[in-house]
């Protein structure tokens, strides 16, 4: 599989992901291949580029639930442009509470845990679909935690409102490098999204305590990157804090052409790490709502050993049971004698951002429903 850029794109190129237009129906399927007026119709689209089938490579795996998570993030956006474009005409969206309801209902109350995926963005739709994947997160950890329909009512329709400011920050400040980023350049963004603010109160009929989430999530969010949250008052609030903790992984695992995204993994360590300020039970919601190492995808420790994920650990989600490809052996990494030996260092995923599965762990299973599960050794140091 491989990243083509639109400009690039030949006909007899073969798909390897859906192509949705705006309402949801599918115009490209998987290993459909190209034609000519398809790479107009695909450059018509704005796309930046497409995940493209080497000539002999088979399709890797790819579930209805994965299907339906794309057409959903194809159909949010076109949405969200529409609700952003009103709110800038000084109009009050008339979909804004048919989107939240919509996203509540799909990702508000799931039983297991859904597969996040990313999506491949650029300069020009970068705020719509950061907005999007922030308010589907703060869906799927609303409804892991004890909250009323009301509260996640506020906390989602806050997703999709508090970044509107931030389609008037000039490009050059969106794609530059964060390490390039002064101070001053901090201080103008906000500036922006502070005006966005403004924008939305002035624009809608907001109820509940929409407007409050989203100002102290934007007054949070500059005092941590100032290092002076806790120095002021900011006050505790669960819902300013379920934004945070989305708006954070969305923008550490975002799929921005020509900047690498933080892994899964990485993206976790960094919200659980106690200097940046995020709520743990929130955190704890996440690892709840989302999968980020799930049972029978492939990590790698950090000797440099593979090995395949057989159960998951709800109280540590890094300390789950691996199977080892080196030795056959099983390790129960809660053990802390072995987790001092054996820690996840990451997961492996292919280019488009997905978790690689691998058939070691059927194998594994159907020996082990036969009751030949004894053939593996547990790997635990007493």
């Amino acid at each position: 599989m491989k990243f083509v850029k639109t400009e690039d794109l030949k006909p007899g190129m073969r798909l390897a992901k859906p192509v949705f237009n705006k309402n949801g129906a599918l115009l490209y399927d998987r290993n459909a291949k190209l034609t000519g007026q398809g790479v107009n119709s695909i450059y018509n689209f704005g796309l930046i580029g497409l995940y493209i089938l080497e000539q002999a490579e088979p399709l890797p795996p790819f579930t209805e639930e994965d299907r339906e998570f794309e057409r959903f993030q194809t159909v949010a956006v076109f949405k969200v442009m529409d609700i952003f474009a009103q709110i800038r005409r000084g109009k009050h969206p008339a979909n804004l509470g048919t989107l939240v309801a919509d996203i509540i209902s799909e990702f508000g109350s799931k039983e297991n845990r859904i597969n996040f995926t990313q999506n491949l963005r650029s300069a020009d739709d970068n705020v719509y679909k950061h907005t999007v994947n922030t308010a589907l997160l703060c869906a799927a950890i609303s409804g892991k935690m004890t909250l009323s329909k009301k509260e996640q009512n506020d906390v989602v329709t806050a997703a999709i409102l508090h970044d509107v400011g931030s389609l008037d920050i000039p490009e050059k400040l969106q794609i530059m490098d964060s390490d390039d980023i002064t101070k001053q350049d901090k201080d103008a963004m906000f500036k922006y999204r502070e005006e966005g603010i403004r924008m939305v109160r002035e624009s809608c009929l907001l109820t509940g305590d929409v407007p409050k989430i989203m100002v102290h999530f934007l007054r949070d969010m500059r005092d941590i990157e100032n290092g002076t949250y806790g120095k002021a008052k900011n006050t505790p609030n669960v819902l300013v804090d379920i934004l945070k903790v989305a708006y954070q992984y969305d923008v550490l695992t975002a799929m921005k052409f020509g900047r690498d995204p933080l892994s899964d993994i990485a993206a976790y360590r960094f919200i659980k790490h106690p200097r940046n300020m995020m709520n743990q039970q929130v955190v704890a919601a996440l690892t709840q709502a989302i999968n980020i190492i799930p049972p029978g995808c492939t990590v790698q420790f950090e000797n440099g050993d593979k090995g395949i994920v057989l159960t998951d650990n709800p109280d540590d989600i890094l300390r789950p049971f691996i199977l080892s490809f080196k030795d056959n052996q099983i390790y129960n990494l809660s053990d802390g004698k072995v987790y001092m030996e054996y820690q996840i260092k990451d997961i492996m995923k292919t280019l488009d951002n997905r978790y690689i599965m691998t058939d070691h762990y059927e194998e594994y299973i159907k020996r082990l429903k036969a009751g030949q599960g004894k053939t593996y050794k547990v790997g635990r140091r007493d």
